[in-house]
């Protein structure tokens, strides 16, 4: 008579699979899945593109010397203008007079603004408030604010610091 051996899974030995050990090779694949689990659901997904913010059409644009916003001047009327931007959801911007610090050079960033069709142009106090001041006159149709002082044109308000945001924003809400 002829025996038929099995083959395969069972083994003896060292490595038989024993219901011990499937129980402990089961519980540990348990444990992996849920561990894969617990972590897939706690990590964030994936980040949420933010928005682009929508402007309205009204842009106030900001001049200084050469400092830029960061000058001592022009810091407090930068903010203020950022405050009436995020209010009224207007553009705000500035530019900064590089080059010779003079009435005649600021004049051509003035001209720069007008063409950027800035709703209307603040000046900080100092060579950009002159130069605003110069070109009010061949710029009628253009709306400027200048930090006190004497009024210089039908198109040149003069506004105290302190009232900036208010000003601005009315601008920017039309």
């Amino acid at each position: 008579m002829c025996r038929t051996v099995k083959r395969g899974f069972q083994r003896t030995g060292r490595w038989a699979w024993t219901p011990r050990r499937i129980a402990i090779a089961g519980g540990g694949a348990a444990a992996a899945l849920a561990a894969a689990g617990v972590t897939w659901a706690l990590l964030p997904g994936d980040p949420q593109e933010p928005r682009p913010r929508e402007y309205r059409d009204a842009t106030a644009c900001l001049l200084t010397d050469q400092q830029g916003v960061a000058g001592k001047d022009a810091a407090p009327i930068w903010a203020a203008m950022q405050s009436a931007s995020a209010r009224t959801h207007g553009q705000v911007r500035y530019l900064a007079v590089t080059g010779e610090q003079s009435v005649a050079n600021a004049e051509s960033f003035v001209g720069t603004l007008v063409l950027g069709r800035c709703s209307v142009i603040v000046a900080e106090p100092g060579i950009p408030d002159q130069a605003v001041r110069a070109a009010a006159a061949q710029h009628s149709g253009q709306r400027f604010l200048v930090i006190g002082g004497v009024k210089a044109g039908s198109n040149v308000t003069v506004v105290a610091a302190a009232k900036i945001d208010e000003v601005v924003g009315g601008v920017l809400n039309r």
